[in-house]
């Protein structure tokens, strides 16, 4: 993905994105590795051109990449990102994210190599599998 930032463009791929918070009038999108940037875009539109598969939006200001949370409490509807953030679900969407996870695909983190491995070798290849129901 292109992203359009005030000094010029980047590329980052999909699978380094982990959350997206929107603070009218922009969006911060938080990357692995502490990276973030400020965009001027609206939540509308990022959501129609995420893939489905593993982006989940929460709340009306916030977008999670489902395979980057660390834990998550239905109880307490909260999910903790692998970065510490924490987000509070909607109860419709606590039970929307709960059934997501279970049937979400789940990854390892991409090769810092080259982030879209094919060799089975790689230890560090991205590795798409379903979650096994118990």
């Amino acid at each position: 993905m292109e992203i359009r930032i005030e000094t010029g463009v980047i590329a980052r791929y999909y699978g380094e994105l982990m959350y997206i918070v929107y603070d009218a009038p922009f969006c911060w999108l938080h990357f692995t590795g502490k990276n973030r940037y400020r965009v001027v875009v609206t939540m509308k539109s990022l959501m129609a051109n995420l893939p489905d598969a593993s982006f989940f939006r929460c709340k009306r200001s916030v977008i999670l990449n489902v395979c980057y949370y660390k834990e998550y409490n239905h109880t307490q509807s909260m999910v903790v990102m692998e970065d510490g953030r924490e987000f509070k679900l909607t109860r419709i969407n606590n039970v929307k994210f709960n059934k997501i996870r279970n049937n979400l695909p789940y990854h390892s983190p991409p090769c810092s190599r080259c982030y879209t491995c094919t060799d089975e070798k790689c230890e560090s290849r991205v590795v798409f599998y379903s979650q096994k129901k118990s």
